[in-house]
């Protein structure tokens, strides 16, 4: 049977500190991210400023919800970058933000494959 110091243990483990946000979950470890850390206000533990999340941290996995997520963002994007009626600047930073999103879906569904074949 489990302690409660059992059950601190783990919710101190920062490999066990899951945060989900929208199309990628953050597996926190507060040595390595890339965001601003924000305190909880009952709490001294730092946890992932989420609106702060950089594509570049090395916390960031995607599961299938995620990849589900980032897949109806790209099928909306793809309708702004194909508007002949936006302004160029924002197709710019549409298509980019396309670009980063569809290489993250293209390299999740690559690790999955990868997975599949051991």
């Amino acid at each position: 049977m489990r302690t409660s110091s059992d059950a601190r243990t783990l919710l101190a483990n920062p490999d066990l500190q899951i945060y989900p946000g929208h199309g990628m979950t953050c597996v926190f470890d507060p040595r390595r991210a890339a965001c601003r850390l924000s305190r909880d206000d009952t709490d001294t533990r730092r946890t992932p400023d989420l609106a702060d999340c950089r594509p570049n941290c090395v916390n960031i996995a995607r599961t299938d919800r995620d990849i589900d997520e980032l897949t109806t963002d790209i099928e909306t994007l793809r309708v702004l970058v194909d508007d002949p009626l936006a302004p160029p600047i924002r197709v710019a930073r549409e298509r980019q933000q396309l670009l980063r999103l569809e290489d993250a879906v293209t390299q999740h569904t690559r690790r999955e494959g990868n997975d599949h074949d051991l």
